[in-house]
């Protein structure tokens, strides 16, 4: 059990460090940091699945773009998934 908690403990760290890197880089001017909550718990799994930033980049780019109907592309999302493979991965 006490593994088990570590587990959820390391999640929910992790998936807060995504979402507060989300929040300060803001690409949709949003106005509270938990609107990114959702995103990051499907952006997490893919930083420890995908081989590389780039990958990273690309999903980052159709999780948002499909959460919030934006038009972010790649580009836009390379640096933001640079600093998420550093902090989760590395």
């Amino acid at each position: 059990m006490k593994g088990q908690q570590w587990s959820i403990m390391m999640f929910n760290d992790s998936k807060e460090t995504i979402q507060s890197i989300i929040y300060t880089w803001n690409p949709l001017s949003l106005h509270a940091s938990e609107e990114y909550e959702y995103e990051a718990t499907w952006i997490l799994p893919m930083v420890y699945k995908l081989p590389n930033v780039e990958s990273l980049a690309i999903e980052i780019t159709e999780i948002l773009n499909q959460s919030f109907n934006s038009t972010l592309t790649r580009a836009d999302c390379i640096g933001i998934a640079q600093q998420i493979w550093e902090q989760i991965r590395e």
